[in-house]
């Protein structure tokens, strides 16, 4: 039985990475929701987790957040996993019984860190949030101007976090942010801030230029170096990564010129696409740029399986550049007007060509976990479908090995 794992950021009020909800379903036949009840879903994660996927890879040190069913934690399955790596998310229908309440006890004492998910607040819930370090609030099931009064209460009487969950826009992270939640989850760092308000800076121009030079077909490599010279931070990155371990040299490389030269000009344009994406979103979270190179990067193995008439570079590009309006804050339009792309990919990436859509919707779905929605039915029975697992776990190990040199 094919496994699909995906995780969701969890951020900070400063938007700096706290950790990642695990979300697993078994293969796309299972696309229902009805199909897969929790307890065989994180059993199922919890033997998963450590083959064939390595959860330090897909938590990069961060902490772990795994819902678990009543069943499961009466059966105390969370003393299966390593307590400094992951929290326990209580799922909204359990019930504060004397036996759950004693099995959070023995958890709790421990020491690992327990949330209550999608939280509504009752008077008999008081046991367990007594027990919690974590309460997480779905802001779109319950508005958050109706939980003003709820939070100030519980900050009053409980030492705990409060998280907001399905945060969409940068003004519900700002609304959430003001009212006292400490993390926040959902996909408001993918969007643009604030639209059509903001120009590119002289910066963002220099590596808007640099992924001008690499999108044309014939290279001019001598206008290349220049550019690369007149940017430290591009310079720096380039050295180091063409010394790194990856390429297992024996003898230091020390210019730009010879770097160009030994990393060849598919490996260059990629290398400068993913270090242009990282400096031009420096002021964004840090997993807005993992997310891009973990989109383009299933783009492209999408691309090597499916029929269709973009190149396998040609959508990685197209996934790492999918976020260009959020980390700039500008409309998608006025950003592909400076960029040298053909109207092919331009098309594409307004959202126009119809075979880029339906990757990106394969993509999105992986991103959101988002086992509900029905593309993932396409797919079912194909031989695509057993690879889709490692299509990610390869993408994100691309996106984590990319931070490491950056």
């Amino acid at each position: 039985m094919d496994v699909f794992l995906a995780r969701q950021p969890v951020f900070t009020s400063e938007k700096q990475l706290f950790g990642y909800e695990l979300l697993f379903r078994l293969g796309v036949e299972n696309y229902f929701p009805e199909s897969v009840d929790g307890n065989t879903a994180t059993s199922n994660l919890l033997s998963n987790i450590f083959f064939p996927f390595d959860f330090k890879a897909i938590l990069c040190g961060k902490p772990g957040l795994i819902n678990f069913t009543a069943n499961m934690i009466l059966q105390r399955m969370p003393l299966l996993l390593p307590k400094e790596h992951f929290i326990i998310e209580v799922l909204e229908d359990v019930e504060p019984d004397e036996a759950l309440i004693s099995s959070l006890s023995v958890l709790n004492k421990k020491g690992f860190t327990i949330a209550l998910d999608d939280f509504v607040y009752h008077q008999k819930l008081r046991p367990m949030i007594e027990l919690s370090h974590i309460i997480k609030f779905d802001i779109q099931a319950t508005p958050l101007k109706s939980l003003d009064v709820i939070l100030q209460m519980m900050r009053s009487d409980y030492k705990i976090r409060f998280l907001a969950e399905k945060v969409e826009t940068y003004a519900e992270f700002e609304q959430a942010k003001e009212m006292g939640f400490d993390l926040f989850q959902g996909y408001f760092f993918s969007k643009p801030e604030v639209l059509s308000t903001k120009g590119i800076s002289a910066g963002q121009a220099t590596k808007l230029a640099l992924v001008n030079e690499v999108a044309k077909k014939e290279l001019n490599l001598k206008r290349i170096e220049d550019l690369i010279k007149k940017d430290v931070s591009i310079s720096f990155k380039l050295l180091r990564f063409i010394n790194s371990a990856y390429f297992k040299r024996r003898n230091s490389i020390n210019t730009i010129k010879d770097a160009i030269i030994y990393i060849g000009t598919e490996e260059l344009k990629r290398f400068i696409n993913i270090v242009a994406i990282s400096d031009i979103g420096a002021q964004k979270p840090n997993e807005l740029i993992r997310a891009s190179i973990v989109r383009a990067g299933m783009c492209e193995r999408f691309g090597g399986v499916l029929k269709t008439s973009f190149s396998t570079d040609e959508l990685f590009t197209l996934g790492l550049f999918s976020f260009i309006d959020a980390m700039l804050d500008c409309r998608m339009e006025d950003i592909l007007s400076q960029i040298a792309f053909s109207e092919k990919m331009k098309s594409a990436l307004l959202g126009k060509e119809k075979e880029f859509k339906m990757i990106l919707s394969f993509v999105e779905g992986f991103e959101k976990g988002d086992w509900q929605n029905r593309i993932f039915g396409f797919l079912s029975g194909k031989s695509i479908e057993a690879k889709l697992p490692f299509f990610y776990m390869e993408s994100i190990r691309m996106a984590d090995s990319f931070f490491q040199i950056g």
